[in-house]
């Protein structure tokens, strides 16, 4: 048994996978493997070629696999776990590439505390111009709740489910440890934790988001979690994500959801047929999990519409008709008067507190004083003093500064 198990499910992204195996070759401790589950139609975009090549030249011990037929995202996420054979569990999106010393920093954690669940943040690259996506960009760095100079801390996960389900903030105002805790594309899983969720919900992954379905399960059925100090990725922005897509086109949103073949996914999403919200969606797996396994963490409704209101009202070019906006706009404000007019009072409230907020933003952050002021009243959820922006002109470069860094660190 090796101790970590990589899984990249895959869809057409050769030039991905060669480059989130290039830091894999990087990586300062050794004993793991690479699951590829390569779910390609074309096979032009294959990246067996690549896997082979890499596990040749960077010595990679590269368990590829192609599926034999087109598979919806939770279906390959699923098959792809029954070929790995780590102590722990790690799922990586193909935009996703794992920092040199992530692996070495998690072992001594699991060593030391053996959780059931090791976390960490990210760091993100955006490129300049799309689709040159390992072209120049800017390198955002991110900094943890960890405390200076401890390599790891522990987190409640029945808390954090909690927060998560309440959503006093939107997913994208989530500060980076609260947005990743207890999800297993920011981290991994011990595998006797997989087989749990397994005999408990009949599959790892859950439509329609398998990130979220399996961060429900783990955090509902654990109590040893642990975060990292610093980032474990590089995560690559790009015009291709289904989440991103889903936020900007309807269309897209819409064959996502019918991909899954399961026309009851229209009517289980919290505002039923709203396909053309990201927020809609996520707020159905919560939902779904706690409804199908009995699970009793907080739930709340409202904030959650807020959101939704705001995905659907947001993006004004995202639409391939007025009338297919008109259309979500209606079914989302019959949610809302099927609901109390104390629920209805406070959706309003909310929507309009958030507008305001958003407008007078780029106002009032002009003065030192008012950004204090942002800060201390919590208008902002993310710290952006925390955050770093450094420039390289490709993704290699943050590759070879990353490398370098973790040599002087160790020469010290």
């Amino acid at each position: 048994m090796v101790s970590f198990s990589i899984v990249y499910p895959t869809h057409h992204r050769p030039q991905f996978i060669e480059r989130a195996l290039l830091f894999l070759s990087r990586q300062t401790y050794k004993d793991f493997e690479v699951v590829i589950s390569d779910n390609f139609t074309d096979p032009a975009l294959s990246c067996k070629e690549i896997c082979e090549r890499a596990a040749e030249t960077w010595k990679l011990n590269i368990k590829y696999n192609q599926t034999e037929s087109c598979l919806n995202m939770v279906e390959n996420w699923n098959r792809a776990f029954s070929y790995t054979e780590g102590e722990y569990i790690l799922y990586l999106t193909d935009k996703m590439f794992l920092l040199p010393d992530t692996l070495e920093r998690t072992h001594h954690c699991v060593s030391e505390m053996s959780p059931d669940i090791v976390n960490w943040i990210d760091n993100s690259y955006s490129p300049i111009k799309f689709p040159n996506y390992f072209g120049t960009g800017i390198y955002h760095q991110k900094t943890s709740s960890v405390s200076s100079g401890e390599k790891y801390k522990p987190f409640n996960c029945k808390e954090e489910l909690s927060k998560k389900g309440l959503a006093r903030c939107s997913r994208s105002e989530q500060d980076p440890p609260h947005y990743t805790r207890g999800k297993i594309c920011f981290g991994a899983y011990k595998a006797a934790l997989c087989h749990k969720i397994i005999k408990h919900s009949g599959a790892l992954f859950h439509a329609i988001a398998p990130d979220y379905t399996s961060m429900v399960l783990a955090l509902s059925l654990v109590e040893s979690a642990m975060e990292l100090s610093d980032p474990g990725i590089v995560h690559i922005r790009t015009d291709l994500s289904n989440g991103g897509n889903v936020a900007r086109n309807d269309k897209h949103a819409l064959a996502f959801l019918k991909s899954f073949n399961n026309d009851q996914i229209f009517e289980e999403l919290l505002v039923p047929k709203a396909y053309r919200s990201a927020n809609n969606m996520v707020a159905r797996d919560y939902l779904a999990i706690k409804g199908r396994c009995n699970l009793t963490f907080e739930f709340k409704k409202r904030n959650w519409l807020v959101y939704i209101w705001e995905d659907l009202v947001r993006e004004p070019d995202g639409w391939s008709d007025s009338h297919i906006k008109e259309e979500q706009l209606k079914l989302l404000k019959d949610k809302i008067f099927s609901l109390t007019w104390f629920d209805r009072y406070i959706i309003y409230l909310s929507i309009i507190h958030r507008d305001l907020k958003r407008n007078i933003k780029p106002i009032i952050k002009k003065t030192e004083v008012a950004r204090f002021f942002m800060r201390a009243t919590k208008i902002f959820h993310k710290d952006v003093s925390s955050r770093k922006r450094m420039y390289f002109r490709t993704i290699d470069g943050v590759l070879n500064n990353h490398t370098t860094h973790f040599i002087t660190k160790q020469s010290r």
